[in-house]
């Protein structure tokens, strides 16, 4: 089965809590760290929707058998830090694609990971996006409120991540 974790994170929120509180026109300060919660899941859950990494982060990711070239999850891809094949480093991979999201081992492989660095992404269909579901899981902080009927995630907000969106997962 193929495998990714998260490393570390390196990167920043592209939403500012700043900005996050302008759009959803929140005044005070009392809520600020639920406000950063909010941000942080809502970018993550963008993350996972569109997969790719809006945050830049280091990641490794495993694969028990391949015929030589696969995709890398999670791009864009920054850097390789290192490529191990079956425990030993192997250095004869050629990176292809726009962004070279695309691996050549130059032949089938098993037990191969892959340890690298995503740049992340930032523009402002993503910080509509974010800001949009951030205010809907604001509003919507616990699991029931009698009388309204709320969505967890509104349609605009994957209308905006659409063009981001890939299909590798």
């Amino acid at each position: 089965m193929r495998q990714i974790k998260i490393n570390s994170t390196t990167g920043s929120e592209i939403v500012t809590q700043a900005e996050f509180k302008d759009f959803a026109r929140i005044s005070t300060t009392e809520d600020d760290a639920i406000v950063n919660i909010v941000i942080t899941a809502a970018r993550i859950w963008c993350e996972n929707y569109i997969s790719r990494d809006i945050v830049a982060k280091t990641r490794t990711y495993y694969v028990p058998e391949t015929t030589g070239i696969f995709d890398i999850p999670f791009g864009p891809i920054a850097s390789i830090d290192s490529v191990t094949i079956d425990g030993t480093a192997f250095t004869g991979y050629t990176m292809l694609g726009l962004d070279n999201e695309t691996i050549d081992l130059d032949g089938p492989a098993e037990k191969v990971k892959i340890n690298y660095t995503t740049s992340g992404l930032n523009d402002n269909l993503l910080h509509q996006a974010i800001k949009q579901l951030a205010v809907t899981l604001y509003e919507n902080r616990s699991d029931f409120e009698e009388g309204k009927i709320g969505s967890i995630v509104p349609t605009s907000t994957k209308m905006l991540l659409n063009d981001h969106k890939n299909m590798f997962i």
